[in-house]
């Protein structure tokens, strides 16, 4: 049981780093814990009379805007622990229980000023907390399992689709292009010279590119450049099957063997590489299948 609580906790999870994306989740959020207080009226709302739409949809614009607080503030401050491309279910759910925390607190200093202004009896402040995480907590948790597994399951479908079509699919003939290139390092001092057939990927590592080659026993060997990957892509444009895949990954498709996806986005697997290589999630369908060598 507690292995598969960690093998989930650990489960690739999407993240979306758009303000808007947080605008709407925080807003829709707000709404909810408005709506489910005015309608149930839970624990002592139900002695509320005149003040009860005041003070619930004061609860929910303060749950509105530390919600986007929680969604907009960590991530700039953070900026490695956030990191698309490691984000997990786990992290999501420890970024909700911060939200709810702020949001409990906020709304229990509120609710006593509230209460102590229109002479209503208050409750503790932990009592309020556990509250808060009563209310919070289940649908949130339930939202982000059935999300994850949707978003799995959809993605999943979609690469075997395009693993499918790709296998079916017969080889066009392509135009000879010349096998060795030659890059030059954004000062020019420096250059790279290799077969394109052996490169497998690169990658980037700050202001460097790594180069990974193969050799004749299908072994990887590191070359570095500096260089962007951009200049790099627009050295390459002529040659169909490298592709820039992520914002720091190239790939030759010749090498890659299969697609994967999960909640997170979809993965690139090759037999030659010990590791996964992301995709960019603004990759079309059809531009999918062209990962694929």
């Amino acid at each position: 049981m507690i292995a598969n609580l960690k093998t989930w906790l650990a489960t690739p999870y999407y993240y979306n780093p758009s303000t808007k994306f947080k605008f709407k989740v925080s807003l829709v959020f707000g709404l909810f814990v408005f709506l489910f207080l005015y309608v149930f009226r839970p624990f002592t709302l139900y002695s509320f009379k005149e003040y009860l739409l005041e003070y619930t949809f004061s609860i929910g614009l303060i749950t509105f805007t530390c919600s986007f607080l929680t969604l907009a503030i960590p991530p700039l401050l953070f900026k490695k622990y956030f990191k698309e491309d490691n984000w997990t279910v786990g992290k999501s759910i420890v970024l909700i229980a911060l939200g709810l925390f702020l949001v409990g607190s906020v709304l229990w200093y509120y609710g006593k000023w509230f209460k102590v202004e229109k002479d209503i009896q208050h409750i503790t402040y932990l009592m309020f907390i556990y509250y808060t995480f009563l209310v919070g907590v289940i649908p949130i948790l339930l939202g982000v399992f059935f999300n994850e597994k949707m978003v799995r399951l959809r993605r999943q479908k979609k690469a075997e689709e395009i693993t499918t079509i790709k296998t079916q699919k017969i080889e066009e003939k392509k135009p000879v292009l010349p096998n060795k290139v030659i890059l030059k390092s954004g000062n020019k001092k420096e250059s790279l010279a290799f077969f394109i057939e052996d490169l497998v990927y690169i990658t980037s590592q700050g202001n460097y590119a790594s180069f990974f080659l193969k050799n004749n026993k299908n072994e990887l060997k590191e070359k570095i450049l500096r260089v962007t990957l951009t200049k790099i892509k627009e050295n390459l444009e002529e040659y169909p099957n490298i592709i820039r895949c992520h914002k720091s990954y190239i790939v030759n498709t010749k090498y890659i063997n299969e697609i994967k996806g999960n909640a997170r986005g979809n993965l690139l697997e090759s037999k030659l590489i010990d590791h996964q290589i992301p995709v960019s999630r603004n990759f079309s369908k059809k531009a999918l299948m062209g990962l694929i060598g």
